[in-house]
């Protein structure tokens, strides 16, 4: 390796000499707006090449030649990771005519140059035909090019020791990035068997349609519960337990939610004593086999007193009148009341498990768990909650199918008229926004539920909404949403419009800022908006342009940080809101701006962001949550446009952790008071999501609702700066939620895919509420 580095300093930049001495280049145009190929130095194989891209004699972009390219490798030269590529901008293609390759920073001509205009046709491509990574665990994910054949679907399959042990199909869309764009491709997940799982490294061949991935094969390293339960179970090597969570946390494992069975054999709860005889009362309402619900409790429901009540108006609405009757006659003596769906079954020790959950914390009023959904075959499906997220419960059915409540409250809540499961469920909000931290979720699926029907169910839950909100003196406009698996509904809150600053964020002088402006012309003209731009310095006749539409501009040195020039630009405004908007994003909708204000109308929102969507409609940013390794993830990023995602999480509004750059709206009087930004501590990558926890600890909620959309007309670029410091201060700053993120279930997979499956081990299953603790004071340069 010395002599080899050696060799490398001792070298010529490049060589120009003929023979085999020459460098070995390719550069061809391989798509309408692709240009690739590969550069070796054959006397250097190691060597990667930085080359330059010029365009009509004008240089234009960089790129170091280090990617795979299956013609590189076929020369025998290295390891073939010399390919390089460059993507066009479409919009200007009509204006090119030429494009040229010469090695960086000298006037060296690499290849012939590649006429832009005419039809001239395209090269076969360089680009490796699929991929595939180990993200942990026994997990393999990757793609493939599509087999170009219509209705044809490739076979992936997984090999070890020259046997095959897995197969799976390239049934799914995923983007992968080509220079600055990105392109569709058939994606795959392939989950190995458990018996890999043994603490050995294990080597894995792929092939695609039987023929062998370039590259090599995979090396992967699972232990059969997680590295830190194997060293645990160890006396002797105790110590070495926290570097065991480390690497779980680092390389996650998981397996598919079809293996639910197993996994829940494996990691089963232990089993509590029963409740004490007298301190329950049980209760089913609506349509279907009541009898079975109580049924399921077994020896739980020992002392217990029940009842059915039979629907009255919807699917899950019962008579007040008669549940009270219930609870102040034989239930008077009970501590608590266990609702049901009728035909939902408690699976054995989930009651237990409630119970004491509410018995550890005097301060909550429900306790709630997760649920499995059984279809007409018997298959169950796990749905897995957040810890309580009041907007998205509020708009969508689920664990109210099955909860446990103080019986105190539900007399409280009765009184009032609450005469349906679903707004029972919310009802303790009714009394206060300082009751939201009172609902507990207790990890673990509690419950066995048919499938709902999601139509019927929600035009029930309209009326149930309704009555929920007038009864918190709030006017809003409710409608069912397009039924997907869970009934819900929409929500729009009427009331007092704020003034709003629109802050686009131009990171790159060179955006389109009027084409931008003039995309947000509808969302100015719908009430009182300003819009304002803060950028780099931009030329003077750009500057003259906006000041004329009526656009004020911050500028700011080219050397300040994202969160330093948006501080400033938040601090000069004069707004009961900020908005703010990545300028490469347009509106979907012209009401895009009115939904994140009305959601903004509640006294406890502190941050409202939009789901933002590529030109295809595939996910861009739809809200974040923080790794255990205390980087700030996308979990939908690529999802297809329809898709609901998990628990049809991209169905309604939600509440989470944390946000991205590319927009999202806040009071500024609550953004001033909580510093804005950390510029110091989160300059580039984390500085939204910090201030989206920073939000929370003050008690704010943070949501993202898909009624407001923004679409990216291109590939959103990465920022600059240090990611990996900025993570090591999230994780220093944020623990708790690194470690157990309050809106990401601690049984589902760790790593992306996010909800493609169970967590083995699963994490803590603590009854949990969806508070978030302060922030620890670090200071700079500890982490």
């Amino acid at each position: 390796m010395v002599a080899s580095r050696r060799r490398r300093r001792d070298d010529p930049p490049a060589r120009t000499e003929t023979g085999d001495t020459a460098l070995r280049v390719r550069f061809v145009r391989s798509g309408e707006t692709l240009l690739e190929g590969y550069a070796i130095d054959p006397a250097d194989p190691e060597r990667r090449l930085v080359v330059e891209l010029l365009l009509d004699g004008y240089p234009t972009a960089l790129a170091r030649a280090a990617l795979f390219d299956r013609e590189a490798l076929a020369t025998g030269l290295g390891d073939g990771c010399h390919g390089f590529r460059f993507a066009l901008d479409a919009a200007a293609l009509p204006g090119l005519t030429r494009a040229e390759l010469r090695l960086a920073n000298l006037d060296l001509a690499l290849a012939p140059p590649i006429a832009l205009a005419g039809d001239a046709p395209l090269a076969a491509t360089g680009a490796p035909s699929a991929q595939v990574e180990w993200r942990g665990g026994l997990s393999l994910s990757g793609w493939v090019e599509a087999a170009g054949e219509p209705g044809r679907t490739r076979t992936v399959e997984a090999w070890a020791e020259g046997a095959p042990v897995a197969r799976a199909f390239a049934d799914r869309w995923r983007m992968v990035a080509a220079g600055d764009t990105e392109r569709p491709v058939a994606g795959f997940r392939l989950t190995l068997p458990r018996l890999l799982a043994d603490g050995r490294p294990r080597e894995i061949d792929v092939t695609v349609d039987g023929k062998p991935l370039p590259g090599g094969a995979l090396t992967i390293l699972a232990f059969p519960d997680g590295l830190a339960l194997d060293l645990a179970a160890r006396a002797e090597a105790e110590a070495d337990a926290p570097r065991g969570a480390f690497f779980d946390a680092l390389l996650p494992d998981q397996v598919p939610f079809g293996a639910f069975e197993a996994w829940d054999a494996r990691f089963a709860e232990a089993r509590l004593a029963p409740p004490e005889p007298g301190r329950l009362a049980l209760l089913a309402v609506g349509l279907g086999d009541g009898d079975a619900s109580l049924a399921s409790l077994g020896e739980e429901r020992a002392g217990a007193a029940a009842a059915i009540l039979p629907p009255s108006g919807g699917p899950a609405s019962f008579d007040p009148a008669a549940a009270r009757l219930f609870l102040e006659g034989d239930a008077a003596e009970c501590d608590f009341v266990l609702w049901l769906r009728a035909g939902v079954r408690l699976r054995p020790g989930a009651l237990a498990r409630l119970v004491a959950a509410l018995d550890a914390d005097a301060g909550a009023s429900l306790a709630y768990g997760d649920l499995l959904l059984q279809g007409d075959d018997g298959a169950l499906q796990p749905l897995a909650f957040p810890a309580f997220d009041y907007e998205r419960f509020l708009e969508q059915s689920g664990p109210d199918r099955a909860f446990l409540m103080r019986r105190s409250e539900a007399c409280e809540a009765l009184e009032r008229g609450v005469a349906s499961l679903h707004r029972l469920f919310v009802s303790a909000v009714e009394a206060g926004h300082h009751r939201l931290g009172r609902m507990l979720h207790v990890p673990g699926f509690a419950a066995v539920s048919p499938w709902p029907a999601a139509k019927a169910e929600a035009e029930a839950m309209q009326a149930e909404v309704a009555a929920h909100l007038r009864a918190r003196g709030i006017e809003a406009d409710i409608r069912p949403r397009p039924a997907a698996t869970l009934p819900a509904v929409r929500v729009r809150r009427k009331g007092a419009t704020p003034s709003v600053a629109l802050i686009l964020d131009a990171d790159d002088p060179t955006l389109a800022l009027r084409e931008a402006a003039e995309a947000l012309r509808p969302a100015r003209a719908a009430g009182s908006v300003s819009l304002f731009v803060s950028a780099p310095v931009l030329d003077p006749a750009l500057r003259e342009a906006l000041r004329l539409d009526g656009v004020e501009v911050f500028q700011s040195g080219s050397g300040r940080s994202r969160a330093a020039r948006l501080n400033a630009a938040a601090d000069a405004v004069r707004a009961d809101a900020l908005c703010f908007v990545d300028a490469r994003l347009r509106p979907a909708t012209p009401d895009w701006l009115e939904d994140l204000v009305a959601r903004l109308r509640e006294a406890d929102m502190g941050a409202v962001a939009p789901v933002v969507r590529n030109a295809d409609g595939a996910v861009v940013e739809a809200g974040r949550l923080l790794s255990p390794l205390g980087v700030s993830l996308s979990p939908f990023g690529g999802l297809e446009g329809g898709d609901p995602a998990y628990g049809d999480a991209l169905v309604t509004a939600r509440q989470v952790s944390g946000l991205g750059w590319q927009g999202f709206l806040t009071r500024r009087s609550e953004f001033l008071a909580l510093g804005g930004f950390d510029a110091l501590l989160f300059p580039h990558h984390f500085g939204v999501h910090d201030y989206a926890l920073k939000l929370q600890a003050f008690g704010r909620r943070v949501l993202v609702t898909p009624d407001a959309v923004l679409l990216a007309d291109r590939a959103m670029p990465a920022p600059r700066g240090d990611s990996a410091r900025e993570a090591r201060a999230m994780l220093a700053r944020w623990p708790g939620i690194a470690a157990a993120d309050p809106f990401h279930n601690p049984q589902l997979a760790r790593g992306a895919p996010f909800h493609g499956g169970l967590a083995w081990p699963p994490g803590s299953r603590q009854p949990r509420r969806s508070q978030v603790p302060p922030a620890r004071a670090v200071p700079p340069g500890w982490w």
